[in-house]
C-alpha cells in the first residue's frame, strides 16, 4: 500500500470514531488499525527521509568536489 492509500485509510477511521456511532468492539478494533496505519506512515516518512539525506549528502560531495 502507498502512502497515500494508507493515510486515506487512517483519515476514514478517524471519520468514523469521530462520528461516535460505533459500538466498543468495532471502536477498539479501528482504533488498533488506525494505530497500525499511522506506525506505517510514520515508518515510510522516515524511509523517504534517510533516502533524501542520502540524495543530499551525495550532492554536497559533488559540490565540494568543485
Amino acid at each position: 500500500m502507498t502512502f497515500e492509500e494508507t493515510a486515506k485509510k487512517l483519515e476514514d477511521i478517524v471519520k468514523k470514531l469521530e462520528k461516535g456511532n460505533v459500538g466498543l468492539e468495532e471502536g477498539t478494533k479501528l482504533y488498533e488499525e488506525g494505530v497500525n496505519l499511522a506506525k506505517a506512515c510514520f515508518e515510510m516518512i522516515d524511509k523517504c527521509k534517510g533516502k533524501i539525506e542520502n540524495v543530499k549528502n551525495e550532492l554536497d560531495k559533488i559540490i565540494d568536489r568543485e
